[in-house]
């Protein structure tokens, strides 16, 4: 079986950006006793992310440790290809190539708002099970005639939420584990604000952990508000009406009565904003992860970047794929790998996917030190 936490950055376990080492720890306490089983640990981070120092910074190196636990960088191994018979912009997925390894899938993740998505739960963490960047590759889909027609039903959907709906037809976890000791709202999955709750929601059906998740942290959203898990809904009805339900009113609870671990956070903002009056963003067809970085960055610099920007001269950062018309100056910083079709249009080239925050930093910092010795030559 493979415990699947969320451990896609290199970060201190106290951001609540991953799941909590003793979340997990309790998890697999709990199995080894029970079962009699080879129980793996294991995800695929995000791009230029090295896998084992993520989870060594993390908190996870006592469970990595662990004899009874085998380690996995889930991107090692070549991976394998499954179809997607039915998959309405998926028709087939590149996993993990240790896929055949695991017959049980246990999704650990950390309850969080998400800036693309509304949510990201126990189903949208085993899109970590997905093999190296073609999980960014959900993110650049388009098709606009049909997400217009079904946005007569569901308002929020995007392409990417119908990508990840597609999912469900070949990745299911058996066991959802959801890590509320501490959440992410607003700008998820994260730059958002970390919230303590001291919660655990567990269920081996994971809509009715997702569900549940979000009536504790979201209870005026209907499940509309976190379109993947609404499409999945829709494809259970279809072959288990029994299992179907789309509300907490729907599932049994113990306790019954969970009113008292309410506690609503911020949601995703409904636009990609920064709010720095000496930082201009520039994001069109932009991914989370680098939205993240991005907000990130600045979040933890923002002394260095009052020092040196300001309203007139602000810090110029684009993002995404869809800045095909906007004006590139000399000092525009053009982050990440989707930004190369700009580099003829001058500006300061970052690569990556997403570029690492200390890359990032190391580049505006190049950046003002030839600022200092142009101007000391003049």
């Amino acid at each position: 079986m493979l415990l699947k936490p969320n451990v896609g950055r290199e970060t201190d376990p106290k951001q609540a950006i991953n799941t909590n080492p003793l979340v997990v720890e309790a998890v697999f306490e709990f199995l080894e006793e029970k079962y009699d089983a080879q129980i793996f640990l294991g995800d695929s981070p995000i791009i230029m992310t090295d896998s084992k120092k993520a989870f060594k910074q993390s908190g996870f190196e006592r469970l990595m440790e662990e004899k009874k636990i085998t380690w996995l960088n889930l991107d090692e191994k070549k991976p394998k290809t499954l179809p997607i018979k039915d998959g309405i912009l998926l028709k087939k997925i590149r996993v993990t190539g240790y896929w055949e390894e695991f017959d049980y899938i246990i999704s650990i993740p950390v309850l969080k708002m998400h800036m693309h998505t509304g949510a990201t739960l126990s189903f949208k963490n085993c899109k970590g099970l997905i093999y190296k960047r073609d999980k960014i590759k959900l993110h650049h889909l388009e098709a606009i005639p049909l997400i217009k027609k079904m946005r007569e039903e569901i308002p929020k959907v995007k392409e990417l939420d119908v990508a990840i709906a597609d999912l469900y037809q070949v990745i299911k976890p058996d066991l959802a584990v959801i890590d509320a000791s501490y959440v992410i709202g607003g700008m998820g999955p994260s730059a958002g604000e970390k919230t303590k709750l001291d919660t655990i929601i567990a269920s081996d059906n994971f809509l009715a952990a997702d569900i549940v998740a979000l009536a504790l942290t979201q209870p005026k959203w209907t499940l509309k508000d976190v379109p993947h898990l609404y499409l999945i809904s829709k494809e259970i009805k279809k072959n288990d009406d029994n299992s179907f339900f789309t509300s907490v009113n729907d599932i049994q609870n113990n306790p019954k009565d969970f009113t008292s671990f309410v506690h609503e956070i911020a949601g995703p903002p409904d636009t990609v904003t920064i709010k720095y009056p000496n930082v201009i963003l520039y994001s069109k067809n932009s991914c989370s992860s680098c939205v993240s970085t991005v907000s990130l960055f600045l979040k933890n610099n923002k002394d260095l970047i009052d020092k040196n920007f300001t309203k007139e001269n602000p810090l110029r950062l684009v993002i995404g794929t869809g800045n095909k018309d906007i004006k590139v100056y000399e000092d525009t910083f053009l982050v990440g790998n989707c930004t190369m079709n700009l580099r003829d249009k001058n500006g300061i080239f970052i690569r990556g996917c997403p570029p690492v925050q200390s890359v990032l930093l190391k580049n505006v910092s190049e950046y003002l030190s030839q600022l200092e010795k142009d101007s000391e030559g003049n």
